[in-house]
């Protein structure tokens, strides 16, 4: 009779193994997303550290463009503080504007944390100057909660400017209704001028404040 009550609980012993194998997956599987993540974060900081083709220091630029009030603005004018540069045009549907929203948002949750985030100059450079003149920025620009510099100039100008630092921008369409295809990363660089890295569009939100907190 008591060898029939042993066998009796044998058929259990699977199911609660199953049970406790279950619980005992969770943790781990939980670690292991969170080292994941980790590993990609560090992983893409680090090829946006060494990543340095087509991404000068920003004191070794020489342009000489007009902001948004009209005044001409050189790399100098923007020493002693970190630097996100970004090139674009007011004309642009998402990319843009959802950049300088991001941008804004990133300065607010750091500034909450007690951070300098006020500190950050961003840099907003046309790359269609034909239609961003000063004016035209200082309008578009003034649709955000956040202390923007425009940028423009001469084609010749922003030709220039686009070459020293690598990016890329092609109208397409005819007549006034073109639009651009432009590089969409936003150049990080810290307070002594020397690049940080880069954040790219889509990329997660955590990783975007962690590449602004580190040039803060």
């Amino acid at each position: 009779m008591k060898q029939k009550d042993q066998n009796d609980q044998l058929p259990d012993h699977p199911a609660a193994a199953r049970r406790q194998s279950s619980w005992i997956k969770w943790p781990v599987a939980g670690a292991a997303f969170v080292a994941v993540l980790i590993a990609v974060f560090l992983l893409s900081n680090r090829m946006a550290e060494t990543t340095v083709v087509g991404f000068p220091n920003f004191q070794d630029s020489e342009f000489a463009l007009l902001d948004q009030n009209g005044d001409t603005r050189r790399p100098s004018d923007f020493a002693g503080k970190p630097i996100a540069l970004f090139f674009g045009f007011t004309y642009c549907p998402d990319i843009c504007p959802t950049t300088l929203m991001t941008l804004t948002a990133i300065q607010d949750q750091l500034a909450a944390e007690g951070k300098a985030a006020d500190h950050l100059q961003i840099l907003f450079v046309t790359v269609d100057p034909e239609r961003d003149t000063p004016a035209q920025l200082n309008a578009y620009l003034s649709l955000f909660d956040t202390n923007v510099t425009g940028l423009t100039g001469t084609r010749t100008d922003i030709e220039s400017a686009l070459r020293h630092f690598g990016v890329y921008a092609e109208k397409t369409g005819d007549g006034d209704e073109y639009l651009y295809d432009h590089s969409a990363a936003v150049y990080l660089y810290r307070q002594d001028g020397g690049f940080k890295g880069t954040i790219v569009h889509n990329e997660p939100p955590e990783y975007m404040v962690e590449k602004i907190r580190s040039i803060l």
